[in-house]
């Protein structure tokens, strides 16, 4: 009589003591139970939890906004949501919302590795991580603008990315932040500006 052997899948585990996911890995995952998602950072698995309102009612007029501008200026590129991606190696992170031109995206080929534009709509539970670690890997990555979209605060935070140079031996953001009765503003799509009372009115 034969014992067969039977292999249980690893438990999913985020600490990168214990594991690194490669992105073969990090596709082959289970679903996260509770509507939450998977992402990814050099390996590093994060749980993100499901967003809250009033995120749908910020995401479509942001969208619409931003389709309006492309198409009265003719300008080209792609707008996406989750859950199209930005993924390179071992790091997959899926933005509320990017802006891809033409131009990025016939460099990239196949493979999305960064954005012109990416937008986050902060909530209480993923503020800390979308303004810090998810931003500043969204930095590395070539992202050249970021929306942090605050309907706490009331405020749209621009970020634009700073290359490495002399003084700073590492690329940075700079930060402009618009609160009610102001305009947010691209400089990556110039002309393009929002505003902020527009976007959280009834809504906060």
């Amino acid at each position: 009589m034969s014992i067969q052997e039977t292999t249980q899948p690893l438990p999913v585990t985020f600490s990168p003591l214990l594991r690194h996911y490669t992105l073969e890995e990090f596709w082959a995952l289970p679903e996260p139970p509770d509507r939450a998602r998977y992402e990814l950072i050099e390996g590093t698995l994060i749980m993100t939890p499901p967003p809250d309102p009033p995120h749908g009612s910020i995401d479509a007029r942001l969208a619409d906004a931003l389709h309006r501008f492309l198409i009265s200026h003719n300008i080209a590129g792609e707008v996406h949501h989750p859950r199209e991606p930005i993924y390179i190696n071992g790091t997959y992170l899926e933005p509320d919302m990017m802006y891809v031109s033409h131009e990025l995206r016939a460099r990239m080929g196949a493979c999305r590795t960064s954005a012109d534009i990416v937008f986050e709509y902060l909530s209480k539970s993923t503020a800390a991580y979308d303004r810090t670690t998810k931003a500043d890997t969204y930095l590395a990555l070539g992202v050249r603008e970021l929306w942090l979209v605050d309907p706490d605060a009331v405020s749209i935070e621009v970020r634009r990315a700073h290359p490495a140079n002399g003084g700073t031996p590492l690329p940075h953001w700079e930060r402009v932040i618009s609160t009610a009765g102001q305009w947010a503003e691209s400089r990556v799509l110039a002309g393009w500006r929002v505003a902020v009372d527009m976007v959280f009115a009834g809504l906060v």
